[in-house]
Parts: C-alpha cells; sequence; structure tokens
C-alpha cells in the first residue's frame, strides 16, 4: 500500500541512509503491509544487508545492525537491516519478522538475489515461527492493556491471524485485510476503516475495546491449535541450502 510517489521517496530515503555494504533486500512492514495505514502512518523498512567480506575477515566486525528512524521529506522512515548471517541465522531460529521482511510484497530492491533468498525464506516455514508470533501477540496485548489504541488492537489482531495462516497454510499473508474475514473475524475490519480516516495513535472507546478484547481468547486457541495440527516441519528444513548461499554470495562478491 504504497503509491509511486512513496515508493521513490522510500528509495531514496535508502540511498540517503544505505547499510554498510551492499542492500541485498529492503522490504516495507508495518501498517502499510498489514493493511490499515493511517494518513500520517511511518514507513516501516526492513532488509539485509551484506557486510563487505574483507571487513569480515579483520580484526573489526562489522556491525550486525543498521538502524535508521528520522524524518525524510517531512515522512517518518523506520529503516532497520540486519548483516546477511545474522538474519539468516534468526531466520533459521523462527523469527517471523525476518520472515515477512524477506516476503513482504512490498520490496524496494530487485535482483536475482533477492529472489533466491525469498525463495528460501519460503523453504524455511515451520513450526517453530509459532513461538515468535504467539509472543508477538502477547507483548502487544500487554501494550493494548497500558494505552488502548485502535493501531495496537489491529496489530494484536494481524499477528495472531497471521500466525495461524502460516501454521495452518504454510503460507505467509501480513494483510489483515485478507486474514479477517476467512478465520471470522470480519468485525475488525471497521477498525480498519476507523484507522484510515484517524491518526496513528486513535485511542479506542471502552464499548469497541471491551468488544475486541473478546475476541484474544479465540485467537490464541485458534493460534496454538494451528500449531499442533500444522503440517510443517518442527524446524526449517533447508539449513543447508541457506549456507550454501550465503557462502556461494560471499565467494563471488569476494571475486566481483
Amino acid at each position: 500500500m504504497l503509491d509511486d510517489d512513496e515508493r521513490r521517496r522510500a528509495r531514496r530515503f535508502l540511498e540517503a541512509h544505505a547499510p554498510p555494504g551492499r542492500l541485498l533486500q529492503c522490504g516495507v512492514t508495518g501498517a502499510h503491509a498489514y493493511g490499515f495505514p493511517s494518513p500520517d502512518s511511518d514507513v516501516d523498512l526492513k532488509g539485509v544487508h551484506l557486510a563487505p567480506t574483507a571487513a569480515l575477515l579483520g580484526l573489526h566486525a562489522p556491525a550486525e545492525s543498521h538502524d535508521v528512524l528520522v524524518d525524510f521529506e517531512e515522512v517518518e522512515h523506520d529503516l532497520t537491516t540486519h548483516e546477511a548471517a545474522k538474519a539468516l541465522s534468526l531466520l533459521l531460529r523462527g523469527n517471523g519478522n525476518v520472515l515477512e521482511r524477506l516476503l513482504s510484497p512490498l520490496q524496494l530492491v530487485e535482483s536475482e538475489d533477492v529472489d533466491a533468498l525469498r525463495e528460501l525464506a519460503r523453504g524455511s516455514v515451520a513450526r517453530r515461527f509459532h513461538a515468535h508470533y504467539r509472543g508477538f501477540f502477547h507483548r502487544v496485548r500487554q501494550e493494548h492493556e497500558k494505552t488502548p489504541r485502535v493501531k495496537s488492537m489491529l496489530y494484536a489482531y494481524r499477528v495472531a491471524l497471521t500466525g495461524v495462516h502460516l501454521l495452518e497454510a504454510g503460507r505467509l499473508e501480513m494483510d489483515l485485510r485478507e486474514l479477517a474475514g476467512p478465520y471470522g473475524h470480519a468485525d475488525v475490519l471497521e477498525l480498519v476503516e476507523t484507522k484510515a480516516r484517524g491518526e496513528e495513535k486513535g485511542a479506542l472507546d471502552p464499548e469497541a475495546d471491551a468488544r475486541f478484547r473478546a475476541g484474544w481468547a479465540t485467537l490464541e486457541a485458534r493460534l496454538d491449535a494451528a500449531r499442533d495440527a500444522s503440517a510443517l516441519p518442527e524446524e526449517p528444513s533447508n539449513r543447508d541450502a541457506l549456507h550454501e548461499w550465503l557462502v556461494a554470495l560471499r565467494l563471488r562478491t569476494l571475486r566481483d
């Protein structure tokens, strides 16, 4: 959900705040990818970079992460990239944040290496990701209980249903508008419309808050049941393929 002007601005931002080394991949996440941006939503960018191979051989290890949070051309942009080794290690441990950046349908960097990496990410989907989505669901609920907002309620439903769909169907779907109806929570789409008309941190009124909180127990039970019944392997089954991809890429980069 970025128009052409927003995509061009995001790419200008990446050029101005590039990570050290080569930016391999960068996907849009956050509200724009989840289907409920507000007019004042920031742009969340998450990616993977490749440190210069020579930097890996010396005494000064390159930074594993690159973080930038600034207003750029009057819009807040939030960028985080991980060095490829860290990103793939997190992916193998069932980190949904890395899976989502790699498989976001809104990609700002294109190359054959990105295509290969995205295919490897699809092959890493496993039941282990349940822990990420369940933990994220609980953290969002705790945040919402402190300050009830439309945004945090939408995040709670989004993360739970993304986890359910991943475990049941074996595919990543980040857009709450695509998930809500098929999983019996079409009523949450009214909050999507509310947020689209309002502010990023708009409050949720007590009556609506109580009504949507009532669905949390169902979401949690469905998430756990999806894990128990999932046909996915317990662990990612392509560790060796990820290792070989990264080694080949580093060697090719060093030769070039």
